[in-house]
């Protein structure tokens, strides 16, 4: 698998892990007292839990370095690249390169 692989599934996971919580939320949302203080509250929450999932793309860490990708495992899990270098900002590795074994501690590297 390569990296750019990883950050699609990643970025995929974690847009299938929203539309589920959307559904439990519109389901619950059915059976919910119709109080404008608790719909306010909802949609709050509901933002709030969106917004971290949208924001949980840049934190994505890098196979190799372990460090957040940033901008660039954004930009390639949603599928556009054209508007980012293909490297990892932190190690310089490419999103098209192999994913590396995962290290272990006394394994030479």
């Amino acid at each position: 698998m390569t990296i750019r692989q990883y950050l699609k599934r990643r970025g995929d996971r974690y847009a299938t892990l929203a539309v589920v919580f959307l559904l439990a939320v519109g389901i619950a949302a059915g059976y919910a007292p119709r109080i404008l203080a608790i719909r306010i509250v909802a949609a709050i929450l509901i933002g709030v839990v969106l917004a971290a999932a949208f924001w949980s793309l840049f934190e994505i860490p890098c196979p190799n370095c372990g460090k957040p990708m940033g901008t660039v495992g954004f930009w390639v899990s949603v599928g556009r690249v054209n508007k980012v270098t293909e490297r990892c900002p932190h190690c310089g590795i490419g999103v098209d390169v192999d994913t590396p074994k995962p290290f272990k501690a006394g394994a030479p590297r």
